[in-house]
């Protein structure tokens, strides 16, 4: 019993740590906004190839799971209550690629393009 009980507690914590994930992520329309921003997160040579290694394996790891009839909790045998564990998986997935997008925004901002010049005063003479 207290082995079913450690079980259950780790399982509840590893939903904790993904449901605070997705509310740090304020995953709505802001992150639809991102999701045009990962073309660009891919090919930027500024972001760190782990994290892009990243971004790729979360998206890749969740539309294989989902798509796959292979399940943690089976939808044929607990009907609609087997689609908690894909639903899991998608906002693992989803928070992890928001996280990312986050940082690169940063990058953005912190790197500013080097081809443009700022702070030059310049006059035009007729």
């Amino acid at each position: 019993m207290k082995n079913l009980m450690k079980v259950i507690d780790a399982l509840l914590d590893g939903l904790k740590r993904v449901l605070v994930r997705f509310r740090e992520a304020k995953l709505g329309l802001l992150f639809i906004i991102n999701i045009f921003k990962i073309p660009d997160f891919i090919s930027d040579k500024r972001v760190n190839i782990i994290n892009k290694f990243r971004l790729i394996f979360a998206l890749t790891i969740a539309i294989i799971y989902i798509v796959s009839g292979i399940d943690f909790i089976p939808e044929i045998i607990v009907g609609i209550f087997g689609f908690i564990d894909d639903m899991f998986v998608l906002v693992w997935s989803l928070g992890i690629v928001n996280e990312e997008i986050e940082k690169y925004k940063k990058i953005i901002k912190k790197n500013k393009d080097p081809k443009i010049i700022e702070d030059v005063d310049f006059h035009i003479r007729d």
